[in-house]
């Protein structure tokens, strides 16, 4: 395969048999502030075979998750015993997602190298991080991935192609093979199609296409570079907290390895589907912050004190609408040139936070959801601007990463399932 930065993964699927709508779970990232969504899961799924099981959503992170994810762990070695789980033919895996915007999202699941994913700032590695990470919510995935036999990533990788020149050839020419699965996800998540193509010419063909994609040259002069600076090929597109813990395990792996050894472990790579940044379906919408267990004047006063203390004569005005208990509310963010939104906000509600202990933020996705839990007591619910998509790989060659949890890639119904895994071990 010319382009060494990815490989073709082994896949593990369901068995035959199973009842993939309840098996397939959506990221566990998502409804953190609804614990009904999962509570409903949780009835829906009962004994059947799901990746419930093998996740820890973080609406159920604790002190102590030590039971949970022992628990996940014997469920994975249960589940490669039982036969629940099952390695598939070598292929390409396509998959189509309809969530209701008129087109599907169109993906293709690799295993990309870790080692050249870096996050630290100012990186010049090929596959590159798009946000910063809440750091409190890796040690959980890093504590399932350290002792997991298999990975059930939820990451999305973006190629920034307008042209359409990488993946929809591929689609277009394997359109009348026949689907390994199809079907409706759980709690309105849509419909999901995956097709498993062999490695033929066609898929050879793509892989063409992404090497040179991928060649540095091409990379610089999609954005104007000289030939002294680092080329991005890829960039997360949602599954940050995934890559990172996947990147921890590997560095401590690796050191435990010789150097052939390192270039044919399994942990050396994670699973993440390749969709186009430019695809239709795609739609970047702001992530919302949410205060709780708050005093909303107290917190509003405590604002207005800090954006009038940061306000410079060259600062912009950018009108920020706050909802709490049916109230709304306009404050006045000043933004000094080139300064996003939520990097200006964000760096306010952590200076709130700090010295309100019993206090807490959530970050939502969706307006409406946003506006009714922002109606519940001792809550201030922020609403963002969105980021326009077309600035993203700008952004990130200029800026490095964005602030955390800064887009979505569409609704929280909108994330990827889990559902196809891959050995780690």
């Amino acid at each position: 395969m010319p382009l060494d930065i990815i490989q073709l993964p082994p896949l593990l699927f369901p068995a035959p048999g199973t009842d993939l709508t309840r098996f397939a779970v959506i990221a566990c990232d998502q409804f953190t502030a609804e614990p009904s969504y999962w509570a409903q899961a949780d009835r829906f799924v009962g004994d059947a075979p799901s990746c419930l099981r093998l996740t820890l959503p973080e609406v159920w992170l604790s002190a102590d998750d030590r039971p949970r994810i022992a628990a996940i762990h014997r469920t994975m070695q249960d589940y490669l015993r039982g036969d629940v789980l099952r390695p598939l033919p070598a292929g390409l895996m396509l998959i189509e997602r309809d969530t209701g915007r008129g087109a599907p999202r169109r993906g293709v699941l690799l295993a990309f190298d870790l080692d050249a994913y870096d996050e630290t700032p100012g990186s010049t590695a090929p596959i590159r991080p798009t946000e910063a990470t809440v750091t409190e919510r890796v040690p959980a995935r890093l504590a399932i991935r350290s002792e997991a036999p298999f990975e059930l990533p939820h990451i999305l990788l973006f190629a920034d192609d307008p042209a359409h020149t990488l993946l929809e050839p591929l689609f277009a020419a394997c359109a009348d093979d026949a689907p390994l699965y199809d079907f409706e996800l759980m709690q309105g998540g849509g419909h999901i199609t995956g097709r498993l193509v062999p490695p033929d010419a066609r898929v050879q063909a793509f892989f063409d296409r992404l090497a040179a994609h991928a060649d540095p040259a091409a990379c610089r002069a999609r954005y104007g570079q000289t030939a002294d600076d680092a080329p991005l090929v890829f960039a997360t597109g949602d599954g940050n907290h995934s890559m990172s813990a996947a990147k921890a395990h590997w560095e401590r792996v690796k050191r435990t390895l010789s150097p052939a050894e390192r270039q044919r472990h399994p942990a050396r790579w994670v699973l993440a589907e390749l969709v186009n940044l430019h695809d239709e379906s795609i739609c970047f919408e702001a992530v919302h912050r949410l205060l709780l267990h708050i005093d909303p004047a107290d917190a509003l006063r405590f604002l207005e004190g800090w954006f009038a203390a940061r306000r410079t004569p060259d600062a912009v005005s950018l009108p920020l609408a706050c909802r709490y208990q049916g109230q709304e509310h306009t404050l006045s963010l000043p933004l000094a040139a080139g300064e996003l939104p939520v990097a200006a906000l964000q760096q306010a509600l952590d200076a709130y936070l700090a010295a309100r202990t019993q206090a807490g933020i959530d970050f939502i996705h969706g307006t409406d959801t946003l506006l009714r839990l922002a109606d519940a007591p001792q809550r201030l619910g922020f609403l963002l601007p969105d980021f326009p998509k077309d600035a993203l790989f700008p952004y990130v060659l200029s800026h490095g990463v964005l602030p955390r949890k800064t887009f979505s890639m569409g609704t929280a119904l909108e994330k990827r399932y889990y559902l196809e895994a891959r050995a780690i071990r």
